[in-house]
């Protein structure tokens, strides 16, 4: 396993994202139509260039984005940030894509979403993380992690030829905590309930 691992999953570990990653296979994620289907990207194409302005963004950046990596392998899947971090009301916003296809529907986002999850509420001391998607399938699993769906935009996003809603899901420390913290019976009633075909792209 990597050293430089920073957050450590069931199957997989966050490490800071690094230059060497921005290679031919992430601007593949990129431009990739599948994989941005619930993305507002998805209208431009993105090439080295951007992808190289966006690594230098994140250097000076108060978000936390990092790297998903396999365990078994080190192999570099996708990326996930606590993104819009608010001290004063300890919040931040989740994003995360999977963009290695040969991993989906391995759990690999869930895990992923629950090292992100433990890290903001005991390292970080986060009162809550919060995301909206259009996407079904992260909605889905974060209904199975015990996020709680807070309202919707109607209509706000545009795909396939129609406007679909935004569904807006969060969880708070102290519910985390109860689910996963100090009650492990519950805390693997939960996990083993999650394993969906699916995995969540956003």
């Amino acid at each position: 396993m990597d050293k430089t691992a920073f957050i450590y999953g069931e199957k997989v570990y966050l490490r800071k994202l690094r230059r060497e990653d921005l290679n031919e296979c992430y601007l593949q994620w990129l431009n990739d139509p599948e994989i941005l289907k619930y993305s507002g990207r998805k209208s431009y194409p993105t090439g080295m260039e951007q992808l190289e302005q966006y690594y230098e963004r994140l250097q000076s950046s108060t978000d936390l984005s990092l790297a998903i990596c396999m365990k078994d392998s080190d192999k570099h899947v996708g990326n996930l940030s606590l993104n819009s971090i608010l001290w004063l009301h300890r919040s931040a916003e989740l994003s995360i894509v999977v963009g290695d296809k040969s991993v989906w529907g391995k759990g690999v986002a869930r895990d992923a979403m629950q090292a992100i999850c433990k890290h903001a509420f005991t390292a970080m001391n986060l009162y809550r993380v919060w995301a909206e998607s259009p996407n079904p399938a992260f909605n889905r699993a974060v209904q199975k992690l015990g996020w709680i769906k807070e309202g919707c935009k109607r209509e706000s996003f545009f795909h396939e030829g129609k406007y679909i809603d935004l569904e807006c899901y969060a969880i708070l420390q102290p519910e985390w905590l109860k689910l996963f913290g100090e009650d492990s019976t519950k805390s693997k009633q939960l996990q083993k309930k999650s394993r969906s075909p699916s995995d969540v792209l956003q």
